[in-house]
């Protein structure tokens, strides 16, 4: 498992690397992108690279030519498939609580006007 740093970087660089060829990546194409400072920025590639999921060829002076390996891009892609996930189970309860909060107030409604008319 990444820490949020690595994981957001290795997102970050799974959607500007296409294909399975090395890319040189500035700091400033990422920056935009993410949170990190230079030490962070370094500190994540060489996690990301122990772990086996990109290859560094060269860091200079913040620029990097790297390429994803099958196994980071797969982890960004599951990565992405489960914050989607979890986006759209946070939709059907938003959806689920209203439709009980419509259907009880519509029910308390039907039980007074039945007590009133009774009354």
């Amino acid at each position: 498992m990444l820490d949020e740093a690595s994981a957001q970087l290795l997102s970050a660089l799974s959607a500007l690397i296409v294909g399975g060829g090395y890319k040189i990546v500035e700091e400033g194409e990422l920056a935009p992108r993410l949170p990190l400072t230079g030490e962070e920025l370094t500190r994540s590639l060489a996690l990301l690279e122990e772990k086996r999921l990109i290859d560094v060829r060269y860091a200079e002076g913040g620029a990097f030519c790297l390429r994803l390996l099958p196994a980071g891009r797969s982890y960004a892609e599951r990565v992405e498939r489960e914050r989607l996930d979890a986006k759209k189970r946070n939709r059907e309860s938003l959806l689920y609580a209203a439709l009980g909060a419509f259907l009880g107030g519509a029910l308390s409604g039907a039980a007074v006007l039945l007590l009133s008319l009774l009354v």
